[in-house]
């Protein structure tokens, strides 16, 4: 038997007003009818706003709110497309599901948590509860012995998480991102069993539970994903080429009745999947959906046409995407600024000179951003800007002495040259297996009672006090510590860092965190740059009047009262956008990142990473090449410039002017 759908009319009458919201692509968007929808939004082309009068639209069409599902990133995105679209439609559009993929899940779970073996009162919990039961998991599944190389509870976490979200055995995942824990893998599962056992016997969830459940709701009740496909009419999901496996499969199912899905996003600025994002998920909706219609936003309202010409030249050398050229609204502006530069510590130097100079054009510093493809290009700058009193957010992170890694590495130092440093010592020893807070306390007692705590350390005194597990960790952190005693007085500070990283501080990183590599780069950039003070004394006295000055943070959500340049990494600045931008270390090895050089799909998305980059400048682009590198040693590096800028010079496609460092005249230099 055939159906007829009732339309319920917006109670308020209010017709959207298409022709003055939208240009003729976004409207052709709004207006696309039935059936699954592909767009293609291009950075700046109105992406958000065009969503937002797509959900307008559809109520204002009679499709009820109760009956739209909007899938986002963030609930505050979602929060702020509603109340968007009821002012369009002038009716309240509250009863629309809109937020995140978890917060959706979780909303549905309550009602169905007994189908998937759970109660409905279940706990979702934090990460730092999660790593709190993993701690639990890794004592009860006795794997004490393998002391220091064994992952710590917090990665441990991070590795069931993107297990859970890609799909992905847990032998790949480790032998690609962890390979110095293959030798564990048995371990790790009986731990990862546990941990799941565990949260089930408690009632609780954490994050990704939230995602495997719905899906598995979905997937092994019909009668529920009938129900849930036929109550959403309408599927809207923005910034897909950000979704994992995981969502990419529930978005597919909740959809599968009515097969009114649009998805909307840029395949060109995928960037995300170190955290399990799979491109191909927009890649291949044509493929999934034969009959969908494909949709395109080209206009540009953000940056100048130069600019884009750049973006537009550069990305065309990625093979897979969904071609598309952007167009810019806004008039001319100047071309792109390429400079050469000797080394980092002269890039810091110009790119201060170049704030203190947009200041002098009234220049806001809100409007000035820093961009870096990893944390530690920042290190230099955020020194210089500190010395020129440049204020500054980090958006990335915490400033680059405020990092743990790096304060752990600190420790050791501070200790060496005051052995009375007790907040020192309590940091070091804690980074050690089987010495918590009290047992490193006890340690401590005994050293600051002795004439040389230096020396005393490798007591035997000491360690026949200690548990047995205890002793045997403290007599190799003994081992390091006086090794290191015995080379400070003779050896730079640099040497005594190479030392730290060349022994089990290395075993301690990689235990501790998910990107161990990046961390390690960091502590190099911070011996290479400690090899300008010739003791310990003077480097650790720089660190500290340095590292508490000028430089600020803020947390997500937060706002601060005075006007900041920001720093940040290109994954955590997609989305935004400044006045002028620069981009630092454009140089291989650099940007792209050594570990994609090798790998045709690694360097695809190294380039969407510089396209996100470039994107995100309205009127001024600075791309910055330092010419050299300086090794652990003190041997300089010769450095190409970045593959994304050579073959931009090869195909007479870049229009900027680069600016030879040896032509740079820098006056706020020391």
């Amino acid at each position: 038997m055939k159906t007829y759908k009732l339309r319920r009319p917006p109670a308020s009458g209010r017709r959207i007003d298409l022709d003055a919201e939208l240009n003729d692509q976004q409207r052709a968007v709004v207006q696309a009818g039935t059936g699954p929808l592909l767009v293609i939004a291009g950075a700046g082309s109105g992406k958000t706003h065009t969503l937002t009068c797509r959900m307008a639209y559809l109520v204002d069409q009679g499709v009820p709110a109760d009956q739209i599902l909007l899938l986002t990133f963030t609930n505050r995105a979602a929060r702020a497309m509603k109340s968007r679209a009821s002012e369009l439609v002038g009716v309240n559009v509250s009863e629309l599901w809109g937020g995140t993929f978890h917060s959706t899940a979780n909303r549905i779970l309550r009602r169905y948590a007994d189908r998937v073996g759970y109660q409905s009162d279940y706990t979702i919990i934090d990460t730092e509860d999660a790593s709190t039961l993993m701690k639990s998991c890794v004592a009860g599944a006795a794997v004490g012995h393998l002391e220091r190389r064994f992952p710590k509870p917090r990665l441990l976490c991070r590795i069931a998480s993107f297990a859970a979200n890609t799909g992905e055995p847990l032998d790949q995942i480790i032998a690609h991102k962890y390979p110095y824990f293959e030798t564990l893998i048995p371990e790790i599962e009986a731990i990862l069993r546990l941990y799941q056992v565990r949260k089930h016997e408690m009632n609780l969830l954490d994050f990704d539970d939230l995602l495997h459940l719905w899906y598995r709701l979905l997937v092994e009740h019909d009668d529920v994903r009938k129900a849930l496909s036929i109550q959403f009419e309408h599927v809207l999901v923005d910034e897909y080429q950000d979704t994992n496996y995981i969502q990419g499969a529930i978005i597919d199912l909740m959809a599968s009745h009515h097969g009114n899905l649009m998805v909307v996003g840029d395949d060109c600025q995928s960037i995300y999947a170190f955290r399990g994002a799979d491109y191909r998920n927009i890649l291949e909706f044509p493929e999934r959906y034969p009959d969908c219609r494909s949709f395109r936003l080209e206009t540009n309202y953000r940056s100048t046409p130069q600019i884009l010409e750049l973006a537009n030249q550069s990305i065309a050398f990625n093979r897979n995407q969904f071609e598309k050229t952007l167009v810019a609204h806004r008039p001319d502006g100047p071309l792109p600024s390429l400079f050469h530069l000797k080394d980092s510590t002269q890039q810091a130097y110009l790119v201060c000179q170049r704030i203190l100079e947009l200041l002098d054009e009234g220049q806001s510093l809100n409007d000035i951003a820093v961009l870096y493809r990893s944390h530690h290009h920042s290190m230099e700058l955020q020194l210089e800007m500190t010395r020129c009193g440049i204020p500054f957010v980090v958006r990335s992170g915490l400033r680059f002495f405020e990092q743990a890694h790096i304060k752990d590495a600190l420790s050791y130092l501070r200790f060496l040259f005051n052995p009375r440093d007790e907040l020192a010592f309590l940091r070091l020893v804690k980074q050690w297996p089987h010495i918590g807070q009290k047992r490193g306390e006890d340690i401590w007692l005994f050293l600051s009672s002795q004439d040389d705590p230096l020396t005393a350390v490798t007591s035997e005194r000491l360690v026949g006090a200690l548990p047995s597990r205890a002793a045997s960790s403290w007599s190799r952190a003994a081992a390091l510590i006086d090794d290191l005693a015995g080379l400070r007085l003779a050896h730079s500070p640099e040497d005594l860092l190479g030392r730290l990283l060349d022994g089990e501080f290395r075993d301690h990183l990689q235990a501790s965190y998910e990107n161990a590599d990046n961390r390690i780069k960091d502590l190099e950039q911070l011996a290479t740059y400690s090899s300008q003070f010739e003791n310990l004394d003077t480097f650790l006295g720089e660190i500290a009047l340095l590292s508490g000055i000028s430089g600020q943070e803020i947390g997500v959500g937060q706002t601060a009262d005075d006007e900041y340049v920001c720093l940040t990494s290109v994954h955590q600045a997609k989305g935004l956008e400044w006045h002028a931008v620069f981009v630092l270390n454009l140089s291989d090895g650099d940007f792209p990142h050594s570990r994609a050089l090798e790998d045709p799909d690694g360097i695809e998305e190294e380039r969407r990473l510089f396209y996100v980059a470039v994107t995100r400048a309205k009127y001024e682009l600075n791309l910055c090449h330092p010419l050299t590198r300086r090794t652990r040693g003190g041997a300089p590096v010769v450095l190409r410039q970045s593959e994304f800028i050579e073959e931009l010079r090869d195909e007479h496609a870049f229009r900027g002017t680069p600016f030879p460092f040896e032509d740079l005249r820098i006056d706020s230099g020391p």
